[in-house]
């Protein structure tokens, strides 16, 4: 299995995996154009060039992105496809120098285990004022929001002496 960008031609199978969650109440479908507009947020797993996984992260302030779109194949991913995504996009936040990620998710049991902790829905006001209020749930929502302190790495630019590095 390959963790790798998505690309246009990815667009029908994120579809179709995102349905089938959709339609049994699990997460929200995403249209392929809404797919489309966001596809540089979205990884994929891969195996021998079928999609069996996707997720993505939207950036939402300098130091706080959302994990969104989470789903694998039902009979045809490989096990652990879920949480390589998960690292993957959480590498991916830290490349960005994001600090915090966030997903809202019916399933906090996984997230827990990736290193998530349960917070209030207003601890991630920007994702309930930029999409919530469009959601059929709003009002009524049964998600649990999670969050992930990324634990950025701060990277010094400068040499240390020799001295120090024996240290």
């Amino acid at each position: 299995m390959k963790i790798r960008p998505a690309e246009h031609g990815d667009i029908p199978g994120m579809v179709h995996l995102i349905g089938h969650y959709a339609s049994e109440g699990l997460m929200l479908p995403r249209s392929s154009n809404a797919i489309a507009a966001g596809l540089a947020e979205y990884l994929v797993a891969d195996v021998v060039g079928e999609v069996v996984g996707c997720g993505a992260l939207q950036q939402y302030s300098d130091d706080s992105a959302e994990l969104y779109g989470l789903a694998t194949h039902p009979e045809h991913s490989p096990r652990g496809t879920g949480s390589a995504l998960v690292e993957a996009l959480i590498e991916k936040a830290r490349t960005a120098n994001i600090a915090r990620v966030f997903a809202l998710t019916l399933v906090p049991v996984f997230f827990q285990k990736m290193g998530f902790h349960t917070v209030q829905h207003n601890d991630v006001p920007l994702k309930v004022w930029k999409d919530c209020v469009v959601c059929p749930k709003f009002g009524n929502c049964d998600e649990i929001a999670m969050l992930l302190e990324v634990g950025v790495p701060v990277v010094s630019h400068s040499r240390q002496p020799a001295l120090f590095k024996a240290l």
